[in-house]
């Protein structure tokens, strides 16, 4: 007969405790799984998003907002920085400073931020066209996949921008200069596909600076494209992004002498990320340590089911040696048995983590913002199975080797 088929028939026979045990074993492999695909997703988005920025300079605040607003795009600006002091940093010609892009943030069209900046940005950041082409003056806008997409724009496309990262659904803090898209970038799978980039002196021009009179200050006749033409250019910019030409003592002590000597603040992405981590590890470890011991409990309860099950089948297991049944086989008979109660509960908590996790990622965003998806699977989920399978095989071991060895006689006769 089928082992297979022996199993299962066993393991049906008691349909609530079969129930139970697969339940105990996926509520236990379902939060190992969410842990592992949102602690996995979660870095490696954050550490792929670092893109070469070494440090970003900007109003003194807290270091991981600025992190998370100029690179991730999920906070507020800590403020903004004279562009005439930051200036020296973006000369090409810096002994230190391998590149430099400086970024203006505070806007946003129907909840997507305006992210003003030089064309310098796109190659940086692996940014290319789909259709169009870049900015080349003032209110020229170039859109994300996502923005395309989902606000139906095209280009040729005029919105107006809204002051401020929150949405305003009257429009009374909407700038009265309509932007127009020019260009519609290829898919990243990222927050930069969520974006609306524009030419820094787009952003002067929509906060334009006046004197005691109620003046403008300056004006900007020629547009501020690139990194080139912000040489003789004043202004307010939220901050710039560096990378290093190499790593060396004075770009080691390049942040220090930043926060130090000058009235802007120096931010360490790596530093800040790390710090991240530390605050949300402890949520992870809550997670894992709850996880662990609904393992430890699952594998328990099997254990316990296993044992109950030998002691109301040793007539049957006794039989079954008296007809010529060898221990080996009987002993893989019940080792099946735990096999298939530990995949199926397994494979359900592992499905089910996954679609919980879609849903999740879908209605809160976090792909967008976080990098976390439900479709993605990690190599750790095939050794999360094999331990599942082998704590599974290990709780049958020790009642089956017990019960196959009581002597035949002495079971059949009691």
């Amino acid at each position: 007969m089928n082992g297979f088929y022996i199993a299962w028939r066993n393991l049906i026979t008691k349909p609530l405790r079969f129930f139970f045990d697969i339940l105990l074993i996926a509520i236990a492999a379902g939060l190992i799984t969410i842990t592992l695909l949102i602690d996995i997703q979660f870095k490696d988005h954050f550490e792929k998003n670092l893109d070469d920025v070494d440090l970003i300079l900007c109003a003194k605040g807290s270091p991981l907002q600025t992190v998370l607003c100029n690179l991730f795009h999920i906070d507020a600006p800590t403020g903004n920085i004279d562009l005439k002091e930051a200036r020296v940093f973006l000369n090409p010609e810096h002994p230190i400073i391998k590149a430099a892009i400086p970024l203006a943030l505070g806007d946003q069209f129907n909840g997507y931020r305006i992210v003003g900046t030089t064309l310098e940005y796109f190659p940086w950041f692996n940014l290319e066209l789909n259709s169009g082409a870049y900015f080349k003056k003032d209110l020229d806008a170039v859109i994300g996949s996502a923005v395309a997409k989902e606000l139906k724009l095209a280009l040729g496309s005029e919105f107006l921008s809204g002051h401020g990262l929150v949405t305003d659904g009257d429009m009374t803090h909407s700038h009265d200069q309509q932007f127009q898209v020019t260009g519609i970038l290829k898919q990243t799978g990222g927050v930069l596909d969520r974006l609306i980039f524009v030419s820094i002196s787009s952003y002067w021009a929509m906060h334009p600076v006046e004197d005691e009179e109620g003046h403008p200050a300056h004006t900007q006749d020629i547009p501020c494209i690139d990194n080139r033409s912000l040489k003789d250019k004043e202004g307010q910019i939220t901050s710039v992004l560096l990378s290093f030409k190499g790593t060396n003592i004075q770009s080691l002590n390049f942040g220090r002498s930043i926060n130090e000597n000058t009235g802007m603040m120096a931010a360490n992405p790596a530093i800040e990320l790390n710090r991240l981590y530390e605050l949300t590890g402890s949520a992870s470890e809550l997670v894992t340590i709850l996880a662990i011991l609904l393992t430890l409990l699952a594998t328990l309860s099997l254990f316990i089911s296993i044992w109950q099950a030998m002691e109301e089948r040793k007539f049957e297991i006794a039989v079954l040696r008296l007809g010529g049944a060898s221990f080996n086989k009987i002993l893989f008979w019940i080792l099946l048995e735990g096999f298939i109660l530990s995949s199926i509960g397994l494979l359900i908590g592992i499905f089910f983590a996954h679609i919980l996790l879609t849903v999740l990622s879908s209605s809160l965003e976090l792909q967008i913002k976080y990098g976390i998806e439900g479709l993605v699977f990690v190599k750790e989920e095939f050794l999360l199975f094999g331990i599942g399978i082998g704590l599974g095989l290990v709780s049958c071991l020790i009642p089956a080797i017990k019960v196959i060895r009581r002597d035949i006689h002495q079971t059949l006769s009691s």
